[in-house]
């Protein structure tokens, strides 16, 4: 699968023909995968922000204003809400029609890494539809948050074709979410510890009825060394969700950029 990360319109001098390549993806055996996460730039003449700011779908403060937060001024759909569920699930319907075959949802805890709980606050106000309890506090939300995203980008992509079973993929979820999206276990480090700690992971998310998981394989932090490389591929060949995985700033985890090392692990 070819991992893209993108916004819900395509960055102009990075992709000016999206269409086209998810069509040379497949053209070459790729299923092409985008990520959306949560937050959406508040700028006015931003389609995606201007196109609900006047139904007011985002999570507020405690004073009754948007929570606006990184990188840059961004502001966070109230998936609580029927009418933001139903509005991100257009976006996505529209965002399918570049051909692509899946969606990756991150960062969708809500992540805020400025914020000393990493989250944002827990008096920010959630106004939910009354199935849902309907105002509440982010304390009383949180865990579900992730899980109503997923269901949103589930219904976006059903939307788009209701003949064809969606994927998607999240990084945080709740009871139920296994109806919506498969999970990875979050990021990781390349070192022993996280390789083992990986097996109960995903184990015990069966047990708790997440049946498609999966780590990011060798690491997604930190640098891979050959042995632990192929090790990792040898364990993460048996997971449900098998995909290898590391941020920007490490070196290549692909089998092959450790030289023969790893294909030792087949013995």
């Amino acid at each position: 699968m070819s991992w893209i990360i993108n916004y819900i319109n395509s960055p102009q001098e990075r992709f000016s023909d999206p269409k086209s390549l998810v069509k040379d993806l497949h053209l070459n055996g790729f299923k092409a995968i985008w990520m959306l996460d949560p937050g959406i730039k508040q700028e006015d003449g931003y389609f995606v922000y201007d196109s609900d700011s006047a139904n007011d779908v985002w999570i507020h403060k405690a004073d009754g204003t948007p929570f606006v937060v990184w990188p840059g001024p961004c502001v966070f759909p109230d998936f609580t809400q029927s009418k933001a569920r139903s509005w991100w699930a257009c976006l996505v319907k529209d965002f399918i029609s570049n051909g692509v075959d899946g969606i990756w949802n991150d960062m969708n805890e809500p992540t805020v890494f400025k914020a000393v709980t990493k989250s944002m606050p827990e008096d920010n106000v959630h106004r939910g539809d009354a199935e849902l309890g309907g105002c509440q506090n982010h304390s009383h939300c949180h865990n579900v948050y992730g899980m109503l995203m997923a269901r949103s980008t589930y219904e976006g992509m059903k939307l788009a074709n209701e003949n064809k079973r969606p994927f998607v993929l999240t990084r945080a979820g709740f009871i139920g979410s296994q109806r919506y999206a498969a999970t990875w276990t979050g990021d990781n480090l390349s070192n022993w510890d996280h390789l083992h700690m990986s097996i109960p992971m995903v184990l015990q998310l069966g047990l708790s009825g997440q049946p498609l998981s999966g780590p990011d394989i060798g690491g997604f932090g930190r640098n891979a060394t050959p042995r632990l490389f192929g090790r990792w591929m040898g364990v993460g060949a048996m997971f449900p969700f098998c995909r290898g995985h590391s941020e920007t700033d490490t070196i290549d985890h692909e089998p092959w950029s450790f030289g023969e090392e790893p294909f030792k692990t087949r013995a």
